[in-house]
């Protein structure tokens, strides 16, 4: 099989325009020495621009592999449809809100090769308004839950600073944010990928917590940069509130133990209990989290087949 050096794998789902603008900007910023390949997986969208997409992409003059599942996916498995068709040695999981600016492929290949104990890494990312933001976060535990995450920035040791902006140099993080995310395609592979039960959310600090476990770093390394359109993929709703909790709790089953698990769920139950009372929304959320948060809520089993 012919291998690229990268893969760029993005997820699109009724929004072709961020697509598209996305893809134009990576093809004229992408670095001239390195081989890529563009795969757009889009999931299930309705949309009559997104139905063009298959067309457009078939006139340009750049590699792109274009897929359509007949049922809208979600983040990581929509990834993990977009990997079956990489040839990468380094593969790129990008928003399709997301704008390059630079090239910021290069420093990220140079940083990997440099250092085998990093599995991935991503750019400093920024804002509409060109201004740093945080690029990463700290791991689900009873720290985050108990006290947030300001007081793990002010107490806890050894801990990277999230407000620390403009971050200088590259170096170790939990958890990077999933908008951008740069990474050996042997260790993906190695590691099993994104774990395809997360419909949205949580889907990165599941992978980074799992790498860390066999040894890996989550690096960011902000000598270059990008820009991230935050929250054009995805409206704040009562439903997507919902999802992010199902995540939340679902990670806790999986990769802690059941003690660790349960007092955790108690944790958010305690959170939840007051505003359950004046909340249609937070009562309803209160009553899935009190069963475990089981996965027959996710907006995943709530998907149909759009029939050609």
């Amino acid at each position: 099989m012919t291998t690229v050096d990268v893969s760029i794998i993005t997820v699109n789902y009724n929004n072709a325009k961020l697509t598209l603008d996305f893809v134009n900007s990576l093809v004229a910023k992408f670095p001239k020495q390195y081989t890529f390949e563009v795969i757009v997986i889009d999931n299930a969208s309705t949309e009559p621009l997104s139905l063009q997409l298959e067309t457009t992409f078939k006139a340009v003059d750049y590699p792109v592999i274009f897929h359509k599942s007949a049922i809208n996916l979600g983040f990581g498995a929509g990834n993990m449809l977009g990997v079956q068709f990489a040839k990468g040695n380094y593969l790129a999981f990008i928003n399709n809100d997301v704008i390059i600016t630079e090239d910021c492929f290069s420093p990220l290949i140079d940083y990997l090769t440099a250092n085998n104990d990093v599995a991935v890494c991503s750019p400093q990312q920024l804002n509409i308004d060109n201004k740093p933001v945080i690029g990463f976060d700290y791991f689900q535990g009873f720290r985050k839950e108990l006290f947030g995450r300001s007081f793990i920035e002010k107490f806890i040791k050894n801990h990277p600073k999230r407000k620390d902006l403009p971050y200088k140099t590259p170096f170790e993080v939990p958890a990077l944010q999933g908008c951008f995310m740069f990474f050996k395609a042997e260790v993906f592979a190695k590691i099993g990928g994104f774990d395809t039960n997360l419909f949205l959310y949580f889907e990165e600090m599941d992978l980074c917590f799992r790498l860390k476990q066999l040894g890996y770093k989550s690096v960011l390394v902000p000598t270059s940069t990008f820009k991230h359109l935050e929250s054009a993929t995805v409206k704040a709703n009562p439903l997507i509130k919902q999802e992010l909790m199902i995540s939340r709790l679902y990670i806790y089953r999986k990769n802690y133990s059941y003690l660790k698990y349960k007092c955790l769920q108690f944790i958010i139950l305690l959170k939840l209990a007051l505003k359950a009372l004046i909340s249609k929304n937070r009562a309803k959320l209160f009553w899935i989290v009190f069963q475990g948060a089981p996965l027959k809520y996710s907006l995943k089993q709530k998907q149909q087949m759009v029939l050609k």
